[in-house]
């Protein structure tokens, strides 16, 4: 078992770490889980921890209480930005910035991520939510970039990740209108893996989590680099890129000659269990 418990470091996250699964959770729920400037900066570092730390095999991010799992940026900073004659655009810029960092060290991160969306997301909420592998959703929960209702649009990459995930059209839709997506929506254009019982959400997601923290060997974190280095590119590029990540695999890791010896012991029980002496079955690849 790893670390286990809050860093005392963190006053706007939580970072519990424990038998393979980081468990990341955005702590303001007075606020809505309202991102800031340190709550961006305790991101990053979490984030860090968890790429630096092989015993962390899956990610789960998730927002602390019942009324969201993050509903955006702050309201304070928001004033500071656009309380004035004219919005402070260079503050605002540097915002951004630090943002998009915060989105893409999640989609970055060499393990499995996924989010545990117990109610509202929307904003900087949705765009790290659209940056994560899976989605697990409370049924009763909903999620949107709703930006355009207020004048606004995204920036921190859902006009592309939101694009990719559900469509052209559907995304478009989904963007200009502004409008929140029920969880059974979110599942049924591909925003989300599957709507939960809010009352066994954290159960499932753990289930889940557990299920991925236990593929052996670093597999999953190149199968990972194969299909987010892949996308963008021609077919050929991205086989080349899965080339690569499974060469690199067998050169890095024990698993793959692991599983293939744990298979060769699992046939060989079946040709000495079966009545014709013979295989059933395939087993791993070498």
């Amino acid at each position: 078992m790893t670390e286990v418990g809050q860093d005392p470091a963190y006053e706007t996250i939580l970072l519990e770490r424990a038998d393979g699964i980081a468990w990341v959770t955005l702590n303001r729920p007075e606020r809505l889980n309202a991102t800031t400037e340190r709550m961006h900066h305790e991101l990053l570092d979490a984030f860090a921890r968890v790429a630096e730390d092989a015993s962390s095999r899956v990610l789960v991010l998730t927002g602390a209480g019942d009324r969201a799992f993050c509903i955006g940026s702050d309201l304070g900073f928001l004033s500071e930005v656009l309380d004035g004659e004219e919005a402070d655009s260079g503050l605002f810029a540097d915002y951004l910035e630090r943002l998009n960092r915060v989105v893409f060290a999640l989609e970055r991160l060499p393990v499995p991520t996924i989010a545990m969306v117990q109610a509202k997301a929307r904003a900087s909420g949705f765009e790290m939510v659209v940056a994560c592998d899976f989605v697990l959703i409370a049924e009763e929960a909903r999620i949107g970039d709703v930006h355009t209702p207020y004048g606004h649009m995204p920036g921190a990459g859902a006009t592309h990740r939101t694009v990719r995930k559900m469509g052209l059209q559907p995304a478009m839709e989904l963007l200009m209108t502004g409008r929140w997506l029920s969880a059974a929506e979110a599942v049924e254009k591909g925003l989300a893996l599957r709507a939960v019982e809010r009352d066994r959400l954290r159960e499932e997601t753990a289930l889940f989590a557990r299920t991925l923290a236990d593929v052996p060997g670093d597999c999953l974190r190149h199968l990972k680099a194969a299909v987010m280095g892949g996308l963008g590119r021609t077919v050929e590029e991205a086989v080349r890129v899965e080339t690569s990540e499974y060469l690199a695999l067998l050169r890095s890791s024990s698993g793959p000659v692991d599983g293939f010896r744990a298979g060769q012991r699992e046939r060989a029980l079946r040709r000495a269990g079966s009545p014709t002496g013979t295989a059933q079955g395939g087993g791993p690849p070498p």
